[in-house]
């Protein structure tokens, strides 16, 4: 009996650790799982936004045509990953709308530029410019929207895991793709090696563009990642577009900021340009962005044309493959950025000074 028991008892136990064995397995491929799903995206992704920064500066009222709380705050992106405090202060501002006059932090340099006049696009339909940022991290999603007819243009963010991928897709089905240059913002301490910011000498700036143009050959200009503290310094801007001229290029100003210079900036120099009317996916919840397009139209038919940007993210690509279906019995001409430029320019009232 005593034998038998020892015997059974030695059975049990490799069934328990066994059993172990499997339940830690299962346990470790759940987290993986889990991780995979909630990775977090570099350091380049723009944080949330806020009323004012940190310098306590006067922003532009904003037009994000998106969805806010009762309180009126613009509510926070459930897809972005958690930030500080102190990073929610990036500002997101009309761009036809005139800012007020506003403080510049310490530090930063602003010329004295006029906000340039723009005129209305006399063509029967206004026409309506849809910039999709932060490209480089996802090539299914980069694959659902080259399968639109809708025009789009591609913004690209240098050095990502999929930005030359994505790129050579945007070549292969003819999609315009800009250079998403991550800028640095106000909330930024310093300057990584792959952002223009504070600090930097004139031909830091033109080879920091230089390697990041190079690095996705093809793009047909650039627009601005963050940079709320690049974009209102006139000594980042200046050398950043003179690079732009040479090249000609076409340049975006994102309009982080209500104290941009670099639209104006690139007016007066003679590089084509445009600047960004709002972001229609603050919210990333498809009727959250069917509810602020619906503002859109009416904005663009007051102004006569208008860019707008939104953000490789599934629920903006369940917008977009909605709109595809129907865009072309809107009251707007859709057209991408150069489209945009070359109709405007042909009519003598074009963004280019």
């Amino acid at each position: 009996m005593g034998k038998h028991y020892r015997k059974e008892s030695k059975k049990n136990r490799i069934i328990k650790i066994t059993i172990l064995f499997l339940l830690a397995a299962a346990a470790l491929y759940a987290a993986a799982a889990f991780v995979a799903r909630h990775e977090r995206r570099p350091a380049v992704e723009a944080p949330i936004s806020t009323s004012a920064d940190k310098d306590g500066e006067k922003v532009a009222e904003k037009e994000d045509f998106g969805e806010r709380s009762a309180g009126g705050e613009k509510r926070a992106d459930n897809e972005r990953p958690s930030v500080e405090k102190k990073e929610l202060e990036e500002k997101t501002t009309t761009a036809f709308e005139r800012s007020a006059d506003k403080k510049i932090s310490q530090g930063q340099k602003r010329a004295a530029y006029e906000e340039p006049e723009e005129r209305k696009y006399s063509g029967p339909l206004p026409l309506l410019a849809i910039i999709v940022d932060d490209g480089g991290f996802r090539l299914d999603y980069a694959k659902r929207a080259a399968t639109l007819s809708l025009p789009l243009t591609w913004a690209i963010i240098p050095y990502q895991p999929c930005s030359k991928k994505m790129l050579e897709l945007a070549k292969e089905k003819e999609i315009p793709a800009l250079l998403h240059l991550p800028m640095q913002a106000i909330t930024d301490r310093d300057a990584s090696r792959y952002i223009i910011g504070k600090g930097m000498s004139a031909g830091e700036v033109r080879k920091k563009t230089a390697d990041a143009l190079a690095s996705l050959s093809g793009v047909i200009g650039v627009n601005n990642h963050r940079g709320s503290m690049s974009t209102a310094d006139d000594s980042l801007m200046s050398p950043f577009l003179d690079e732009l001229k040479e090249r000609s290029l076409i340049f975006v100003d994102s309009r982080t900021i209500g104290s941009s210079v670099a639209y104006a900036a690139a007016r007066k120099k003679g590089v084509p340009a445009l600047k960004n009317g709002g972001f229609i996916d603050n919210v990333s919840d498809k009727k959250a962005i069917e509810t602020a397009f619906a503002n859109v139209l009416p904005a663009a038919k007051k102004k006569g044309h208008l860019v707008i940007i939104c953000h490789f993210r599934p629920a903006t690509l369940l917008f977009l493959e909605e709109l595809d279906k129907k865009y072309e019995n809107l009251p707007a001409r859709f057209v991408t950025v150069p489209e945009m430029i070359e109709l405007l320019d042909a009519q003598g009232g074009g963004e280019k000074k």
